[in-house]
């Protein structure tokens, strides 16, 4: 018995925290993921693209590993996930994202290969290798809810509109949901979840940076917080696509049951820069 006893003991004390890749993880709602993850005991790598960002990170929590990777080069993207593909994780979640008014500004060729490369090629990318990294894990045999492999990304609400004068910036997104139902579907046999979140405006600095310093005039506006809390309940619940807050939901919704000609004026009215 007390052989039996010891084995226990040294088996819990040997046995790892789950661990989590959150790409875009060094600022804004990535960063906020990550350190909430941390706070829940979780051991935490962050991948972004800015040294200053990094360095910041590695100063205020010196046990989060970070990994810079500019995400719109493909080659340099690619080494990065050779170089974490011998690390054991458990959840990957893709907040990286890239956003320009297109109401405001015209697309530039900088602006949309950007927007195109981290929004879509880089996600795709990074979803890949990571969900052929958690198929070779073996299915563990004390499988609880606080253990699943999982695949987390970020999307928004703007792709859950479907109208012909979307931004480049909706249509990234609209794919993001689409491709990441189809990884649903095909990891379900592997006991892998796939969710993807389509949030509303988060009070983000990027949001402000976009907004001239203030964003408090954004619609349905949530602080990063409230929208943590949406994002764990909707992974704690296998939730495939939650859409929050409510009030935005609600509204997508009644838009999208419109006749084509009409949602198309009303968007293109209200929404889009003019032709």
């Amino acid at each position: 018995m007390n052989s039996q006893m010891k084995d226990l003991t040294q088996s819990t004390s040997t046995h790892q925290p789950s661990h989590i890749i959150v790409f875009g993880g060094t600022s804004g709602l990535g960063l906020a993921l990550a350190l909430h993850h941390q706070a829940l005991g979780w051991q935490v790598s962050v991948v972004g693209h800015s040294m200053e960002k990094i360095t910041h990170i590695k100063k205020q929590h010196s046990n989060i590993n970070t990994h810079c990777c500019d995400l719109t080069d493909s080659v340099q993207t690619q080494s990065l996930l050779e170089s974490l593909s011998d690390v054991s994780f458990q959840r990957v979640i893709y907040s990286a994202g890239s956003y320009t008014n297109e109401r405001v500004h015209h697309l530039s060729q900088v602006d949309s290969d950007q927007m195109l490369a981290i929004n879509l090629q880089a996600f795709e990318q990074v979803f890949r290798w990571a969900s052929e990294q958690l198929k070779r894990q073996s299915y563990p045999s004390d499988f609880n809810e606080n253990n699943r492999r999982s695949l987390i990304c970020i999307a928004s609400i703007a792709g859950i509109m479907d109208y012909p004068y979307t931004s480049l910036y909706a249509k990234s997104k609209r794919a993001m949901i689409a491709i990441a139902s189809a990884y649903r579907a095909a990891l379900s046999p592997y006991h892998i979840q796939v969710n993807c979140i389509a949030s509303g405006y988060i009070d983000t600095q990027a949001l402000r940076d976009l907004n001239n310093g203030d964003a408090s005039h954004k619609p349905f506006i949530m602080t990063t917080q409230t929208a943590i809390d949406h994002i764990m309940q909707a992974i704690d619940e296998d939730v495939e696509l939650a859409i929050f807050p409510r009030s935005m939901r609600y509204i997508t919704r009644a838009l999208n049951h419109l006749p084509k000609p009409v949602l198309n004026w009303i968007l293109r009215s209200k929404l889009d820069k003019p032709s």
